[in-house]
């Protein structure tokens, strides 16, 4: 007979746990500033947290692998600042800026692969080095300073504009979780990615190529880093080198959070989505009570004790 823990919040890695707590923060949410359930106040919220989901799914996927990617949100900040640079400053034609963008994301992903996998340094490590490294990238685009079109808006921001009258960032998000939660459930890649989170040795004994999937998870979650930040720029109409800062230990977070544990091996790209939208619910509320931001740090520090508590009795069959 289950425990009443996984009775209530499902196995470890079940997608139920970040759904109750998602609907536990909207109820709460409701309660305590009304104009939370506004039509354009959640609509503003799924923009706003759009570019915390995309690379919350690449995290997912390289700590599905029991690896972890701390460098997703310089990534994301140079990535940004590359397309800005080639669009505003060289004058390449956005057909071809985004692509070489998103290219340089996979590289970057590639190399952190190789360095994790042949070069056999910890994931921790190698992408600390990527954090540090493509902050300073960043910075040097422009001298430190922002970029911006001379007039008008980027020739790409058509990505953070309107579809049938949704907004075309939201379209994007849930397209991406989507065929990620497709990926990892339905095709081969998701049972070999979880077969390396679960149990490496034993993925290797059945013949699966585990540098090569660990690599492919790295460059996935450095593509989706790119790509949210030239998402980043069509939105804000600009791009500074800093843009994005927290965003690495924020995704780490909603991972955590959408129930997929830190060893990997199972858990849902749904689960992992939910928990970024959780993390952008909590900014939200906090704005709308008009409490300093650095409230934002404890509620999510909170969250995240109780979910880890949680997941360890789910893990262990404890009732708590």
């Amino acid at each position: 007979m289950k425990p009443l823990n996984q009775k209530i919040f499902g196995a470890s890695g079940s997608v139920r746990r970040p759904v109750i707590f998602m609907i536990i923060a909207l109820i709460i949410s409701g309660i305590v500033a009304p104009s939370f359930l506004t039509g354009r106040n959640i609509n503003a919220l799924l923009v706003s947290s759009s570019f915390l989901v995309v690379i919350t799914i690449g995290e997912a996927l390289v700590i599905m692998t029991g690896m972890i990617d701390l460098g997703v949100e310089s990534v994301l900040a140079s990535g940004g600042m590359l397309v800005a640079f080639l669009s505003v400053l060289k004058h390449v034609p956005s057909g071809e800026a985004i692509p070489l963008t998103l290219v340089g994301g996979l590289v970057v992903g590639l190399v952190a692969g190789l360095l994790v996998t042949k070069g056999r340094i910890p994931s921790f490590i190698v992408t600390l080095g990527t954090y540090w490294g493509f902050k300073g990238i960043a910075l040097l685009f422009h001298g430190g300073n922002y970029i911006s079109p001379n007039s008008g808006a980027f020739s790409f921001s058509g990505l953070a504009g309107y579809f049938l009258g949704i907004p075309t960032l939201v379209i994007i998000m849930v397209v991406l979780v989507a065929a990620a939660q497709i990926l990892l459930s339905y095709t081969p890649i998701g049972t070999w990615v979880k077969s390396v989170g679960s149990n490496e040795m034993s993925a290797k004994t059945v013949g699966l190529n585990i540098n090569a999937i660990k690599i492919a998870m790295f460059m996935v979650s450095g593509l989706l880093a790119a790509f949210a930040g030239i998402l980043m720029a069509a939105w804000q109409g600009s791009m500074y080198p800093t843009t994005g800062a927290g965003y690495s230990l924020q995704a780490i977070a909603a991972v955590i959070l959408g129930g997929i544990p830190f060893t990997g091996g199972r858990g849902t790209i749904v689960g992992a989505a939910l928990g970024a939208l959780i993390i952008g619910l909590i900014s939200d509320i906090i704005v709308l009570l008009g409490l300093p931001s650095l409230y934002e740090y404890i509620f999510v520090a909170v969250i995240l004790i109780i979910a880890g508590l949680q997941a360890r009795a789910a893990a262990s069959g404890v009732v708590k």
